[in-house]
């Protein structure tokens, strides 16, 4: 199995579309369905197409170095452009521009000691609040969320007529009207933030990622999940 076949067939076994995968991933459809066909020669570097195959492998569940490993590693040819016969230039340096060269380069160390000179003369002044150090936990925290947050698979399946409704990353995917599902119906949310309101919570059963977390609830229920969710 080529690594587009292994990424197309667990796309399907977690039954996301491309457009979902897309959204989650932040990748563009066109490069994802490339990946899934072994397209990797219409990526402008090879090293595109493996760090894409590598966020989509992550995103479904698959080990990419398996899938990178089979892959060549590609080098640029610097021989593009030169034929067999092709003339080399021969670079002559006279004494005119051993004289320029030179000129250049004393112009250059003048610049880069007066530079020097100005910079170690300069004194800033720090004012109490800009001279404040930010604490390691505050910045650590300013930046954790967006390392930490990752998009889920919430997977939806209802066992009786029922209304729902689902918001993915604040947008409702249902419109105002939501949508009624049918008994034994299997739907499945891609997102960072997936809000799923029920209208009958006993009979509406939801995964996590694979996991089962059982019945939403009884009667009217709205459950959030999110990576950091517990099952």
């Amino acid at each position: 199995m080529t690594p587009g076949q292994a990424l197309s067939a667990r796309r399907g076994e977690r039954g996301l579309s491309i457009e979902q995968a897309a959204a989650a991933t932040r990748i563009r459809e066109d490069h994802l369905r490339a990946l899934e066909d072994d397209a990797l020669d219409g990526f402008p570097a090879p090293v595109y197409a493996k760090g894409y195959l590598r966020s989509y492998a992550t995103y479904l569940g698959l080990d990419p170095r398996e899938l990178i490993a089979p892959l060549p590693d590609a080098r640029p040819n610097l021989a593009v452009g030169l034929g067999a016969g092709a003339e080399r230039r021969r670079f002559v340096l006279t004494t005119q521009g051993a004289a320029a060269i030179g000129l250049v380069l004393l112009v250059s160390a003048f610049a880069g000691y007066a530079w020097k000179q100005i910079t170690t003369d300069q004194r800033v002044v720090l004012t109490p609040a800009s001279s404040q150090t930010v604490p390691a936990a505050a910045a650590t925290a300013a930046v954790s969320p967006a390392v930490q947050a990752r998009p889920i698979v919430v997977g939806v399946r209802v066992t009786d007529t029922v209304w729902i409704n689902a918001v993915i990353d604040g947008t409702p995917l249902y419109g105002s009207t939501g949508k009624t599902l049918a008994p034994g119906s299997v739907v499945y949310f891609t997102g960072v933030d997936v809000k799923v309101t029920s209208g009958k919570a006993s009979a509406t059963f939801v995964t996590l990622d694979g996991r089962s977390l059982g019945p939403m609830g009884v009667g009217v229920a709205t459950r959030d999940f999110s990576s950091q969710t517990s099952p």
